[in-house]
């Protein structure tokens, strides 16, 4: 072989090692990006199934309502102490089952060791629908709000009062 031959057979050498290089790191770089769409694309699914309910969870608390409202309703008498036992437990039972989806009523009052402090209007969790008081700092509950994993999914209906 002549020297030229080596030279040049050095040279496609070299040329093929800087593509094969290349074509690594190219490689590289896609299967990186490959794994981050599968943890993100993982992350979207995750959300999609934890929201996913979202509209039974709905209609599940407007049950829930419905029979506060006749809890509510109900005058106490020795009588009916077996109807507002079963309300009552009923009621504690659909908390639960809320609780396991990540769904939790808005708090309106928070008991401190010094009383009950009264939560401010906040209108990213409340809305509301009526103000007795313009600068009234209190708010009174007229129906609960709820979250879902943080996310509010129905704001709390409250009345604006001094």
């Amino acid at each position: 072989m002549e020297e030229k031959d080596i030279e040049q057979l050095n040279k496609e050498l070299e040329e093929s090692k800087k593509q094969a290089e290349e074509y690594l790191n190219n490689w590289k770089r896609e299967r990186a990006d490959f794994l981050n769409y599968k943890k993100e694309e993982a992350r979207r699914m995750e959300e999609f199934l934890k929201f996913s309910i979202e509209g039974i969870i709905m209609e599940l608390i407007d049950v829930v309502d419905g029979i506060e409202v006749a809890r509510k309703n109900l005058p106490e008498s020795k009588e009916l102490e077996e109807w507002t036992d079963g309300f009552d437990g009923s009621l504690d039972k659909l908390d639960k089952f809320l609780e396991k989806f990540g769904v939790e009523k808005i708090k309106i009052e928070q008991d401190t060791s010094t009383g009950s402090e009264q939560v401010k209007f906040d209108p990213l969790l409340h809305e509301a629908v009526e103000v007795q008081d313009k600068e009234g700092d209190r708010i009174e509950e007229i129906r609960p709000g709820y979250t879902m994993h943080g996310k509010v999914i129905r704001p709390a209906r409250v009345k604006i009062v001094k």
